[in-house]
């Protein structure tokens, strides 16, 4: 059980829920984090912050993934899902949403669009077998 759960009482997927409305929440508060980031990634080779930026992806798939084999153990989701493709597909889902925002100039439209987001990706999840 992860430290969220032990401390609200709530299933895997409430977590994963919860994880995805917090970063569009971030990213509605801090609009210059994602453009920062994007610019990095872009027009930087073997940088230190980009080598960071890497390194914090990674450690943030797997923990996805280990809240997403909670909810496999748990029954929420099948078994044969890959927990390693559900991570990536978890964060595909934020992206299009942050950078339609951005683009728009219209951040503040991320946490409406939040909930049917994730009601998408956790019907993807779900219906795997």
């Amino acid at each position: 059980m992860t430290h969220l759960q032990s401390s609200i009482n709530v299933n895997p997927m409430q977590s994963l829920e919860a994880i995805f409305m917090a970063d569009l929440t971030f990213v509605a508060n801090s609009p210059k984090n994602p453009r920062k980031m994007v610019s990095t990634i872009s027009h930087t080779k073997g940088s230190v912050l980009k080598a960071m930026i890497e390194a914090f992806i990674r450690r943030y798939e797997r923990r996805l993934a280990d809240v997403i084999e909670e909810a496999q153990q748990s029954g929420e989701v099948p078994a044969p899902l890959s927990k390693e493709a559900a991570s990536r597909l978890f964060i595909a889902a934020i992206q299009p949403l942050v950078f339609r925002a951005l683009i728009a100039g219209e951040i503040y439209k991320i946490r409406e669009a939040a909930p049917a987001a994730f009601t998408s990706y956790r019907r993807c999840v779900e219906a795997v077998r």
